[in-house]
């Protein structure tokens, strides 16, 4: 009974260093010229898009690519991110680990 609740105390430890882990697993990345700023979240999920007093000077297409170039490189930060949390908790070596890794955006 002892080993179990151990086992049970363990995972619940793990459980709470993974949430503090991922909820910081967001990033947030800005274009070149400040006209951008785009954070991205655990998953690839899009949190908050800012756009400066700079962006009204591009056109829309100008805009659009710089956007979407902007979100490509917060998810891959976010990405990383969020394997770096789930290797603090469960090792590098575990199969979440991997997979995480194995697709996680790569900026390509």
């Amino acid at each position: 009974m002892r080993d179990f609740e151990t086992r049970i105390n363990t995972m619940v430890e793990k459980a709470s260093s993974l949430d503090e882990a991922l909820g910081a697993a967001a990033a947030t990345a800005r274009s070149e010229g400040g006209e951008v700023r785009v954070t991205v979240g655990l998953g690839g999920v899009l949190q908050e898009i800012h756009l400066s007093s700079k962006a009204q000077t591009l056109t829309p297409r100008t805009l659009a690519a710089m956007i979407k170039e902007t979100y490509d490189q917060a998810a891959v930060q976010a990405g990383d991110n969020s394997a770096r949390a789930l290797s603090d908790v469960f090792g590098e070596d575990s199969e979440i680990v991997q997979q995480v890794r194995a697709n996680r955006p790569t900026g390509e």
